[in-house]
């Protein structure tokens, strides 16, 4: 692992902050991917910006007719949320699916989501359910925030605070998962949204 400069932000606006006056600088949300892409030595950021500090990222709403989940949510948190498993059964199921204890105490779905990994589970749940992603500068709808395998529509220093999931009919999540790290090898999102259905 190459020497870095770490820093705590205390808010989504002071970490923005942060990430601007940097040249090379990485947001970490988990940290499951990053931190061990910077182990290997696949990522050398600069400046490594923490977000685990800001409160304001954290937390299960329900609203209406959908359920608003912060970006560091963890795996674990959304799993467990009496919430999401009474409105969004499949969403609470995938998320109990994810790695082992430790990944899904750790990992958060706004992380999750912003890597883009295609073994990702998540990424499924968002294009299925029609999810409206909710960043710092504004709101991307589900299909036009993956751009590819790790992209995504965000800009440099932008940074997911939410992620809205509409209630849907019913659903249902399945994966082919690896035995020994649980990633999904194929992992299948359907969900009877009322409008019709999303694979």
């Amino acid at each position: 692992m190459h020497a870095f400069n770490y820093h705590k932000a205390t808010s989504v606006a002071d970490a923005a902050a942060k990430f601007a006056a940097s040249d090379e600088a990485r947001l970490l949300a988990g940290g499951q991917t990053l931190i061990a892409a910077m182990k290997m030595r696949l990522s050398a950021p600069a400046d490594v910006i923490d977000l685990g500090g800001i409160a304001e990222l954290r937390g299960i709403k329900v609203d209406g007719g959908s359920i608003s989940i912060g970006a560091m949510t963890t795996h674990a948190a959304v799993a467990a949320s009496k919430e999401i498993a009474k409105a969004i059964p499949a969403l609470a199921a995938l998320a109990a699916s994810i790695g082992d204890p430790m990944v899904r105490n750790m990992g958060t779905i706004g992380g999750s989501v912003a890597n883009n990994d295609p073994a990702a589970d998540y990424p499924a749940a968002v294009l299925g359910l029609d999810a409206t992603v909710i960043t710092s500068k504004r709101k991307i709808a589900a299909d036009r925030f993956f751009t590819g395998m790790y992209e995504t529509a965000l800009e440099p220093g932008e940074i997911i605070t939410s992620l809205s999931f509409p209630i849907p009919k019913r659903a249902s999540y399945m994966k082919f998962k690896n035995p020994a790290s649980r990633y999904a090898m194929v992992g299948v999102f359907v969900a009877d949204t009322g409008a019709g259905i999303r694979v």
